[in-house]
């Protein structure tokens, strides 16, 4: 099948530049710029929410201490998210999600999904409310068999997105990406088809 275009306009392909730029988790003025720029770019900042005395250098901190990077390197032997890689997905997504627990006293599962997907677009789906709602009430009615290991609502997000993603296939004849899949989403919410 042909890989279809996503039309992530130019605004994305500067974050995806900047993340494919600093990739690593080394550097604290970097790695709280791509918190800073994406949170910001994508309606889910890092302080929104956050407890008192919150500050941006321990959550930058707490990422450049982790195995953020060695799982981030891991998936990079993968060209696609499917299910046979998801548990890895799940797990890299999980981290950085109790790292924002952690220093915010919140989940922020949205701003994960995020930060993860332009570090690594082939695998990360972009969770936010209002593909949760399109893709949750489209296929509620699937059974899925859930680990329940990691971030429960990403992985019922991912599920349904992998689903998902074969019927658009199927419809539009070609391979799609993560972030066409979130165009897709977006649109429907809408009301409108995503060409």
């Amino acid at each position: 099948m042909k890989k279809l275009p996503d039309f992530s306009g130019y605004g994305n392909k500067i974050l995806y530049k900047m993340c494919n730029d600093e990739p690593k988790h080394d550097n604290i003025d970097i790695v709280k710029s791509k918190l800073w720029i994406i949170g910001r770019s994508y309606s889910a900042s890092i302080e929104r929410g956050a407890g008192e005395g919150f500050n941006i250098e321990t959550t930058a901190n707490a990422m450049i201490n982790s195995v953020l990077d060695e799982y981030l390197k891991e998936l990079d032997r993968y060209t696609r998210i499917e299910k046979d890689n998801l548990n890895l997905v799940l797990q890299t997504h999980k981290l950085l999600v109790d790292i924002f627990e952690k220093t915010t006293t919140k989940k922020k599962r949205s701003l994960a999904s995020k930060y993860l997907h332009f570090h690594n677009p082939k695998m990360f789906f972009i969770y936010d409310s209002f593909a949760n709602k399109y893709i949750r009430e489209k296929l509620y009615k699937r059974r899925y068999k859930y680990t329940r290991k990691y971030d429960f609502e990403y992985e019922k997000f991912c599920l349904r997105c992998l689903d998902y993603r074969q019927v658009l296939e199927k419809k539009l004849k070609g391979l799609v990406s993560a972030r066409r899949l979130d165009m897709d989403l977006l649109y429907k919410e809408y009301g409108k088809d995503y060409i």
